[in-house]
């Protein structure tokens, strides 16, 4: 492949300094966004028991994630606005956007957690707000027939931010970046009351009858109504029925249930638990084991980039880098992934999914 020309080369420092900038508000606000997340800690028991409730729908929205992005956005919003960059939501763009006189900067947000290396091993997952890269679209069915994983030139994965923003006669360059955030799984916790939850959703399923009997006139048209599922839906009325059950015994204290003895025990017990996994999240502290920024190549950096750029697991509607080394081709190497930081009892770990850990600290290094 040949070398990138010098405009190409241009691109590139002007994303590399915009990297550092970045680096630096990541690295000196970690104190303020440990500070933000142990706040919202607190509250862990407030949220526990709906955890465990997606936990067993498999559910991959992790309100962990959640409270990692909110405060980050809240800090990096502030710091960003406080350097002159102007805050630019523009709908179709990353979690943040940022406008200088010369660049509007994208940056998107990602969580992932350490024991799931198929989300970040050397990797960024990207979504049509996320690049102005265009990824390669593999051809054919892998494994059935013929397959083309490089595709063709004139179909690709592309995007929706274009490589350069033009607007009054002036020309602004898409820079793009992603802030990842790596942290430990608490599966095993979770997996400890999952059980005891299935028997506590039973155990009020049980009384679904008794509680209608005043509602229907009879028993088949109770179970009519409980066993329906509209096509469109996966769940039976009964099943969000005894979702809501359990939001209002256990988060709101409404007992009005007609249970004996037993099964009031059952629930009280049930309830204790939940105290204690609370307490062992909280434990656990859902605090970072790694935050890496990463550059994403912009569009008119292409073909040198190219072999990285694929699309996503969604045929056709996602975009991955695959950035391997990491680094800028053009810039004698200099890393576009870069750690902010980890947590050293993590490295060993960590140095399994990463073949560079490039680290700031007012200037990189390797480790």
């Amino acid at each position: 492949m040949t070398e990138l020309d010098n405009s190409q080369i241009e691109i590139e420092k002007k994303e590399f300094e915009m990297l550092k900038t970045l680096n630096l508000v990541f690295k000196e606000n970690l104190g303020a966004f440990d500070s933000k997340l142990k706040d919202s800690m607190r509250y862990i028991y407030y949220v526990t028991l709906p955890i465990i409730m997606a936990s067993l729908e498999n559910k991959s929205f992790n309100p962990f994630s959640e409270i990692i992005e909110k405060h980050i956005s809240y800090i990096i919003n502030n710091k960003m606005i406080a350097l002159g960059y102007k805050m630019l939501p523009l709908g179709y763009s990353s979690d943040l956007s940022f406008e200088d006189p010369n660049f509007i900067v994208h940056l998107d947000i990602k969580t992932a957690n350490i024991n799931n290396p198929a989300d970040f091993k050397e990797e960024i997952a990207l979504g049509f707000n996320q690049t102005s890269y265009p990824g390669k679209l593999p051809l054919g069915v892998r494994g059935m027939g013929e397959y083309n994983s490089d595709g063709i030139k004139e179909v690709k994965t592309y995007p929706n931010l274009p490589e350069e923003y033009q607007l009054d006669g002036t020309s602004k360059l898409c820079l793009t970046y992603g802030l990842l955030f790596i942290y430990p799984d608490y599966k095993e916790i979770l997996d400890s009351i999952r059980q005891e939850y299935i028997h506590i959703r039973n155990l009020l399923d049980g009384r679904l009858l008794d509680l209608f009997k005043g509602v229907f006139s009879n028993q088949e048209n109770i179970k009519r109504f409980l066993n329906y599922k509209p096509k469109r839906e996966r769940f039976q009325r009964r099943e969000l029925i005894v979702e809501n059950l359990v939001r209002a015994y256990f988060i709101h204290n409404k007992k009005e249930l007609n249970l004996s003895e037993a099964e009031m025990e059952k629930l009280d017990e049930f309830s204790k638990k939940v105290v204690k996994i609370s307490d062992k999240l909280a434990q656990r502290e859902i605090k970072p084991v790694a935050v890496i920024s990463i550059s994403i190549p912009n569009g008119k950096l292409s073909p040198h980039y190219d072999e990285n750029i694929v699309s996503g697991k969604s045929f056709g509607r996602s975009i991955r880098y695959h950035y391997k080394k990491g680094v800028f081709k053009g810039l004698n190497k200099k890393s576009r992934v870069v750690f902010i930081y980890y947590d050293k009892k993590y490295l060993t770990q960590l140095r399994r999914y990463f073949r560079r850990i490039v680290t700031y600290d007012v200037q990189e290094k390797e480790n």
